[in-house]
């Protein structure tokens, strides 16, 4: 157990990032290890896995969202849980690569969110954010200092609190020679803009829509629970796109809506889909239509925002794609055709596994804020200014 007072930011250092994103699958573990700060910093890929969640915390995460009631036991019982489960996610990843958990500098880790309630310029809502999971069980099971509720310094310095991957997006893939777009397509889709010539001051990055999450409530809908999401995008594949429906989901103001902006499972969540569905029964579209109208409409929002918001003179070439969207075969396909003649290439064409890489950058958030280095981006959350972002919780003093 190392803490901050006795490590040199220059000295490499191990840092286990967590994360459990909108579509709650599990817990993403990724560890790093990093040496330096800001644009000087190094980083190591060690390793990574994907750990289920139980299927009764996620039945219970499913309850606690809108538009659900439940009970205040209920939601302190399942926040202690999540804590549980991510321990048990850390430890797991760690015995799998052979390292100590007094090894580790330091852990991050997102829980589910709770709710998003974004800033708003009727009467100057500042916006709020609630996200579940015990940091303190994790630091105490784990021996390790742990941050997590990243989002929250940035919301309350008038920020959205997302995306706050634009930081690790410019550390790992920005280049002098190349116009890119950083893509992460998780439940919901974010991009980072990083022209050859961008500076730090002035990065965008915002979330397009729409991911993975319409698709899943889709399948879940449709197979009774049975599949959880379209595997490699087979059934959005046998399926044909409703043009008037597509059009239709495409006019939603979110969509056209200028940056910095977010969004989440509170507007593209269980109620929006529902009224998917109402368009699709009155037309008598089969599952696969529907499935595939929905990955159309992600495809469609992704491109809509490059072509509406790319900075101006400059010519997008290239878009890294990360995130479980990255299995869908038919999304990524039909985002290659759209996108054409851009070059579209995966974070494992640099060496990161696709599903890693919000838990990476999580770690590298996390390390950077406890040696006093703010983590957020102003000009792509919003914020009036930097901030460090994460609330800590130490371990206990060793018996």
């Amino acid at each position: 157990m190392k803490f901050i007072k006795d490590i040199s930011p220059d000295e490499k250092r191990l840092v286990l990032g967590m994360m459990s994103g909108t579509s709650c699958d599990g817990v993403s573990c990724a560890l790093i290890e990093v040496q330096g700060l800001r644009e000087e910093k190094k980083i190591k890929f060690i390793g990574y896995h994907q750990y289920p969640y139980p299927k009764e915390i996620k039945e219970k995460i499913f309850q606690v969202y809108p538009p659900n009631s439940f009970k205040a036991k209920d939601l302190v019982r399942l926040h202690h849980a999540i804590g549980e489960v991510f321990s048990e996610a850390a430890l797991e990843l760690l015995n799998k690569l052979n390292i100590k958990k007094e090894d580790l500098f330091a852990i991050s880790a997102q829980g589910p969110i709770l709710y998003y309630d974004p800033p708003s310029e009727e009467n100057n809502y500042q916006g709020a954010h609630m996200e579940i999971g015990e940091s303190a069980v994790i630091a105490d099971r784990l021996e390790t200092i742990t941050v997590m509720d990243l989002r929250a310094a940035d919301i309350s310095a008038g920020g959205h609190g997302a995306p706050l991957s634009v930081y690790v997006d410019y550390l790992l893939f920005k280049d002098e020679n190349i116009n890119r777009a950083v893509q992460n397509i998780g439940g919901i889709a974010n991009v980072t803009f990083l022209p050859k010539d961008i500076s730090w001051d002035l990065l965008k990055s915002f979330d397009c829509g729409p991911g993975n999450i319409l698709i899943d409530y889709a399948v879940r809908y449709f197979t009774n629970g049975e599949l959880e999401y379209d595997p490699d995008g087979s059934i959005a594949k046998k399926g044909k796109v409703d043009e008037e429906i597509l059009s239709i989901l495409m006019d939603h103001p979110y969509i056209k809506k200028e940056p910095p902006k977010t969004t989440g499972r509170e507007l593209f969540g269980e109620e929006f889909f529902k009224e998917v569905l109402k368009m699709a029964e009155k037309k008598k579209l089969s599952m696969e239509d529907i499935i595939a109208t929905l990955t159309a409409f992600t495809v469609s929002a992704i491109a809509y925002n490059y072509e509406k918001f790319y900075p101006k003179g400059y010519e997008l070439q290239e878009v890294i794609l990360g995130g479980g969207g990255t299995h869908n075969k038919t999304m990524v396909e039909w985002l290659r055709k759209r996108l054409y003649p851009i070059s579209v290439k995966t974070h494992e064409d640099f060496g990161i596994p696709n599903d890693a890489r919000e838990a990476v950058t999580w770690a590298i958030l996390a390390d950077e804020m406890l040696f006093g280095v703010p983590n957020n981006v102003p000009s792509a959350s919003g914020a009036k200014y930097p901030v460090l972002g994460g609330k800590i919780s130490l371990p206990p003093k060793k018996r």
